[in-house]
């Protein structure tokens, strides 16, 4: 029995159903035992376009803009600065996270939401970015004589199934043949306290308070002892605690450590943000928050409650909390919330306002231009919408705002450009026959400009040839 297929037996047995999983891709030979720059870019590129695909990934961008700052952030100050780390959160209620190929680096929401402060999460943040420039899980699968698409592929099954059942996801990586893979990769002591001493290296000279590390797993032990529940606790079953260890990274604190900062409001505004995006009941958290006395509420309670007004349906509310925290700070997060509460109140020109005044602040804010520019397009300003989106991808190259560019490309009858654009939406986001087949669409448009003709061409080569590479791989 070859691993694959020893996958799809486990899912079975799990009583899981396989067809949300048929299109788990092949992510490389199972014998091949080492692996190229390039293969391993593969991999990543693999890896990441299956979680996708899955719907598994948080989409927030203020959320996920956050996250990604504050792990380039820790990146710029490790041993690989230059390194192309992605960051990422997955909906999967678990307390875990983990360092997959090419530097992809996932937290699930029940690790990020049990963080009591920044310094917690970057704590975990570092300790992952450690275990990457050390090469550990590489070193581990070279010593153990292991494939790395075999173990890569373990890892994404269960990732996947955690999905939906936290303890089957579990039991996919710690049955049968996945176990044994599993205890393959899991990181040796020796690993464990190199990627705790770095890390906290990596967190003190990003001026951020080591003892969350410290903090954060100390938390995670003593709810472990106290609270066996494997799919609550898998960050410990592939990052082995003990209080020894814990005692170790607190003795690595020095005193200077203790003036830098632990906390950001983007932090505990990210956890209202998530905390709304995987409750339950959204009617619960509103209840919640409006049986607390005004004494023991602050600016993170209110923009949750704000948030979950919105979601509920309820803009008026929101609309009133959100002018009242403006006053009392600026973020551009409440601004972003209250043009949204406007939109869901009919209110697009004061939506509207508020987006035109923010994008003079932040002009290459991420979520801002996006934002500005649906609305823009709202408003029938394509003209002025392209010339943000194009302003913003000479800052960052990213699938959402090809799609919004896209988007506005189409509305603005530019056909040949909106293919275009989403032939660049496609290729970042992996899909290379996709990519090429866009441009080939474009080239079918009629008057063309010769400029043009070339420009599509040019670009249509360039895509089947790295798609034949791929293929070669």
């Amino acid at each position: 029995m070859n691993f694959y297929t020893s996958l799809i037996t486990i899912l079975i047995s799990l009583q899981i159903s396989f067809a949300a999983y048929a299109e788990l891709p092949n992510l490389g030979d199972p014998t091949q035992k080492e692996l190229s720059p390039y293969q391993e870019y593969l991999l990543g590129k693999k890896f990441y376009k299956t979680l996708k695909s899955s719907g598994t990934l948080i989409d927030d961008l203020a959320v996920n803009d956050y996250l990604n700052t504050l792990g380039q952030k820790l990146v710029s100050q490790s041993d690989q600065p230059d390194n192309d780390f992605k960051f990422f959160v997955l909906k999967i209620p678990s307390i875990n996270a983990f360092a997959g190929p090419d530097a992809h680096i996932g937290i699930h929401t029940g690790l990020f939401l049990s963080s009591e402060n920044e310094s917690q999460l970057a704590g975990v943040l570092a300790h992952e970015i450690s275990h990457v420039t050390q090469r550990h899980l590489a070193r581990a699968m070279t010593e153990s004589n292991t494939s790395p698409a075999a173990v890569f592929a373990t890892i994404l099954a269960g990732i996947l199934v955690s999905t939906q059942n936290p303890q089957a996801g579990a039991a996919v990586l710690y049955g049968g043949t996945a176990a044994m893979l599993q205890s393959q990769i899991n990181f040796t002591r020796h690993n464990e306290y190199e990627a705790d001493r770095i890390g906290i290296k990596v967190l003190r000279d990003s001026g951020i308070n080591p003892m969350g590390m410290a903090e954060f797993f100390e938390t995670l032990l003593r709810n472990a002892e106290s609270n066996n529940v494997l799919s609550r606790m898998e960050y410990l079953r592939t990052h082995p605690l003990s209080s020894a260890r814990v005692a170790e990274a607190k003795h690595r604190i020095i005193e200077s450590d203790k003036k830098l900062p632990n906390d950001s409001l983007n932090f505990q505004l990210s956890k209202a943000r998530l905390t709304v995006a995987t409750t339950s009941s959204i009617q619960d958290i509103i209840k919640k928050i409006e049986a607390l006395e005004k004494s023991k509420r602050n600016i993170t309670t209110e923009y949750m409650l704000a948030t979950a007004y919105i979601a509920y349906d309820k803009p008026k509310q929101a609309i009133s909390i959100l002018k009242r925290l403006i006053n009392v700070k600026e973020h551009p997060w409440f601004q972003l919330s209250l043009a949204k509460a406007y939109e869901k109140n009919q209110q697009q020109k004061n939506a509207f306002n508020v987006i035109a005044k923010l994008s003079q602040l932040y002009p290459n804010y991420l979520p801002v231009t996006i934002e500005y520019a649906n609305l823009l397009n709202t408003f029938k300003q394509h003209d002025k919408a392209i010339q943000i989106l194009k302003r913003q991808l000479q800052q960052t190259q990213q699938p959402v705002v090809y799609q919004t560019l896209a988007q506005i490309y189409f509305a603005n009858d530019q056909v040949t450009s909106a293919l275009e654009a989403t032939s660049h939406q496609y290729e970042l986001e992996g899909y290379l026959k996709l990519a090429a087949q866009q441009i080939d669409n474009a080239l079918k448009q009629k008057n063309l400009k010769p400029s043009t003709k070339k420009r599509l061409e040019s670009r249509r080569k360039k895509l089947l040839d790295e798609l034949a590479r791929e293929r070669q791989n």
